[in-house]
């Protein structure tokens, strides 16, 4: 697509409030697309290579208020799903945080600063300093950039 990607479209779309049910149409067998994808809400995944057999069940499964993956990327579902079940184990302090930490560290993870953190989510600069200084307690992270890098890392399972 000239000027924006299918994902970027989906992305815009989402972040602008439409509630608009999308099936993204792609070449990319790539777990991290399929991740970004999913994260912003996107109800059909179908691989080019599959579009003969995939578009209509998706278009269908779609229209009824389900979602559609392609049968050859469901491996990705199940290693997210896996993820983040291990990252829960892994950190049981993410179960304490409350819906504002998790919106800003979703936020860090977007690597968006506490100005745009705080813009974006109407507070200020400071609160946003005292959430994620909350979070990385509740994780028990330390360090200047540690939040930062888990969020990073655990991007698709936040």
């Amino acid at each position: 697509m000239p000027g924006m990607s299918g994902l970027q479209v989906a992305r815009v779309l989402h972040e602008r409030g439409h509630r608009s049910a999308i099936i993204l149409l792609t070449m990319h067998e790539n777990e991290t697309l399929f991740n970004e994808a999913i994260d912003i809400g996107i109800l059909g995944y179908v691989l080019k290579e599959n579009a003969v057999d995939d578009v209509v069940r998706a278009i269908r499964t779609v229209a009824s208020g389900r979602t559609f993956i392609s049968p050859s990327v469901s491996e990705f579902l199940v290693r997210r799903s896996r993820g983040k079940s291990e990252l829960r184990k892994d950190k049981p302090g993410l179960e304490q945080l409350t819906p504002a930490e998790r919106r800003i560290l979703k936020q860090v993870a977007e690597d968006k600063t506490s100005k745009e953190i705080a813009d974006a989510l109407g507070i200020s600069v400071r609160t946003v300093a005292t959430h994620r200084q909350n979070i990385s307690m509740k994780l028990g992270l330390s360090g200047s950039h540690s939040l930062l890098k888990f969020a990073f890392h655990n991007k698709s399972h936040l």
